[in-house]
């Protein structure tokens, strides 16, 4: 990389929105010179996830049949109730845990063979705009550089700062970030079809704990916690009482921590010249704390509309809205409907749950919708009312 160099899009951040935004701009136009930045030394590590997603989501953009990069199929979910009732939700064609550190590389191999230039171990350290675009300042394994690029894709994760650089309002109320912790652990006798997810103010405060199976006796065991509602305790700290009381057995060998934002979309995902997406534009399901496969549809998006922008030779926020309003309508105000849900339901306690899994339970096996419990919930638990007011109005 030289002292200055140009390219028609910047891409910061090498995770699933920034590597598929990086492959999908240049299926639309190969003549287009595309950049991605990757400020950690490997794509897809370390890994901050528990590494699930759905099967519908995933396929649409990469065939996980007898891929390496899948740890697991999934064909059950499982909710454990406060009080350890187990509810057995979905079965069939779930989704996957991945292996991150295969995933992310195969993404980012695909966007390699299409012609993109990646660049490692090489962060954005700040930007700012002139009438020929955006002149970004990196910093890489060479030293510092400069950028110049007509086209910046903002995909730097829940911790990013280039959308916040181009005046973009990216900050996250307390009660909506999460902090996790999780154990790699082996010696877990857990089905290894299911994931699970257990609930209650003393597994998770706030959030919850989750068991995604990995393989042979090896499952990624996490839990996020709302920091005001953790009782001035830190994530890891909930998840060392979780594996002791629930797997004393495991073996810890590996271990991860970050941050999940719970909140919806930002209220302005573009600017002159910038597409935010991913992490970084708050674009994670409020109520589930899942973002892979909505991170890679708004990388696509990302891709779509800003190869129409460069091609029309306007950049501008006005040409650009287009992607705002696209992902508002795909996913964006389910997010808003799901925030509300989630609030709703923090107001409940521990009791309540056990109550609502016994209520679940009361459904036959084989007729036990997600949609079908709800409706028997609201039946049997009239409180709910007000809960799902919030979540449709």
């Amino acid at each position: 990389m030289t002292p200055l160099s140009r390219c028609d899009v910047l891409v910061v951040g090498g995770g699933p929105a920034g590597l598929i935004a990086a492959r999908e701009l240049l299926a639309r136009d190969r003549a287009l010179s595309v950049v991605l930045l990757e400020r950690d030394r490997a794509i897809g590590a370390p890994v901050r996830c528990g590494e699930g997603g759905g099967s519908d989501g995933l396929s649409e953009f990469i065939d996980p049949a007898g891929a390496s990069w899948v740890s697991r199929r999934i064909t059950k979910v499982i909710f454990w109730a406060p009080n350890g009732t187990e509810v057995r939700v979905a079965e069939g064609d779930v989704g996957y845990v991945l292996d991150r550190t295969r995933f992310e590389p195969a993404l980012a191999a695909e966007a390699g063979r299409a012609g993109a230039e990646i660049l490692v171990g090489t962060e954005a350290t700040g930007l700012r705009r002139d009438d020929n675009g955006w002149l970004v300042a990196v910093r890489g394994p060479s030293g510092e550089a400069s950028i110049r690029a007509r086209l910046v894709v903002a995909a730097d994760g829940v911790d990013g700062m280039v959308a916040r650089w181009a005046g973009l309002d990216t900050r996250v109320p307390s009660r909506d970030m999460e902090s996790c912790a999780q154990y790699l652990m082996s010696n877990v006798a857990v089905d290894q079809d299911a994931i699970y997810l257990h609930f209650g103010d003393g597994v998770a405060p706030g959030g919850y704990a989750w068991v995604f199976p990995k393989g042979g006796d090896s499952a990624n065991i996490g839990l996020g916690v709302v920091a005001l509602r953790a009782r001035g305790r830190t994530a890891r700290q909930w998840l060392d009482d979780y594996a002791q009381s629930y797997f004393p057995t495991g073996v810890k060998v590996g271990y991860t921590v970050g941050g999940v934002i719970v909140h919806p979309t930002i209220k302005r995902t573009v600017t002159d010249g910038l597409i935010t997406c991913g992490d970084a534009a708050h674009m994670i399901n409020p109520l589930s704390g899942g973002g892979i496969v909505n991170a890679m549809k708004a990388g696509r998006l990302a891709a779509e509309v800003g190869a129409s922008a460069l091609a029309a030779r306007d950049t501008s926020a006005a040409r650009l809205q287009r992607y705002h309003d696209e992902w508002m309508e795909m996913l964006g105000d389910d997010h808003v409907r799901f925030h509300r849900l989630k609030d709703a339901l923090s107001k409940f306690d521990d009791a309540f749950f056990d109550n609502l899994a016994k209520t679940a339970n009361g459904i036959a096996q084989e007729k036990r919708t997600l949609r079908r419990i709800f409706g028997s919930a609201l039946m049997h638990h009239p409180t709910l009312l007000p809960v799902v007011a919030k979540y449709f109005v």
